[in-house]
């Protein structure tokens, strides 16, 4: 899966509320070719040639249970690898989180001013992104609250895979669906209170999406950041894959970082 693709912060409206959408992207295209496994400080990776390779917290190197034996310039290598891929996990999941935090406030603020604060359409997003968390929580981390990751369990190659999107895009649609006659009822309401004048409420709508934006961009903005600085971890993690392939017996297989925007230089 392409790490623009992580999690979508789709804070989709309707054309309706006139509300800016509002989409998390990064100009990286990395994906991962591979089943990797993560756990404890563990990491295995199995090889496209069959093999498996493993690097402890210790960056002790075994390749299909026998361990490797390195010189400083490979031990270097393995050791970058490891941190990177260590680093990586974690600033993944911690943006999904917070990609789903942001799309929650903002989704709810939108509804909110439309239905009022009590209504039943804010209260089954507020229901849907508790059931994303939980996802979340279930599928990468243990019940000690260890992060595991197996990617062998998604259908698509990343950390995560297009399902979460998948589900995301389709629970909101669903909710958006059977809850169009109240919407209908509320845009009425809205516009009654203005003396039926559409324009004006366009207007009201329109400056209410300005400061739903202006309050959400920074937010979005500081995980965009985010974003990009996990893509440079995986480069810098796609350099030392490399290095560890052509310099290594045995790891000829090794090409789980599949890296489609240049290479960089360490």
């Amino acid at each position: 899966m392409k790490i623009k693709q992580l999690l979508p912060l789709a804070l989709v409206t309707t054309s309706l509320l006139s509300v800016p959408a509002f989409a998390f992207e990064t100009s990286c295209d990395i994906e991962l070719d591979g089943h990797l496994q993560y756990h404890q400080g563990l990491i295995t990776v199995d090889m496209q040639n069959g093999s498996t390779m493993s690097i402890d917290d210790t960056y002790h190197l075994v390749i299909n249970g026998e361990s490797v034996t390195l010189n400083n310039e490979q031990q270097q290598w393995v050791n970058t690898y490891y941190d990177r891929i260590d680093t990586a996990i974690p600033m993944t999941l911690n943006i999904a989180s917070e990609g789903l935090e942001i799309a929650s406030v903002a989704v709810s603020e939108v509804f909110g001013e439309l239905l009022g604060g009590d209504n039943e359409l804010t209260e089954d997003f507020d229901t849907m992104f508790t059931s994303l968390n939980e996802k979340l929580a279930t599928s990468f981390y243990d019940d000690n609250g260890n992060i595991k990751v197996d990617t062998a369990k998604f259908d698509e190659p990343g950390f995560f895979d297009e399902s979460w999107e998948d589900e995301f895009e389709a629970q909101f649609e669903s909710l958006i669906t059977e809850s169009m006659g109240r919407i209908l009822i509320a845009v009425g309401t809205q516009m009654l209170w203005n003396g039926g004048d559409m324009e004006a409420f366009e207007e009201k709508m329109e400056r209410f999406g300005e400061t739903i934006e202006h309050r959400v961009e920074s937010q979005a903005a500081a995980l965009e950041e985010k974003g990009d600085a996990l893509c440079e971890v995986l480069q810098e993690a796609n350099y030392a894959e490399n290095k560890m392939q052509a310099s290594i017996p045995g790891l000829g297989g090794l090409d789980l970082i599949d890296m489609r925007s240049g290479e960089m230089k360490m």
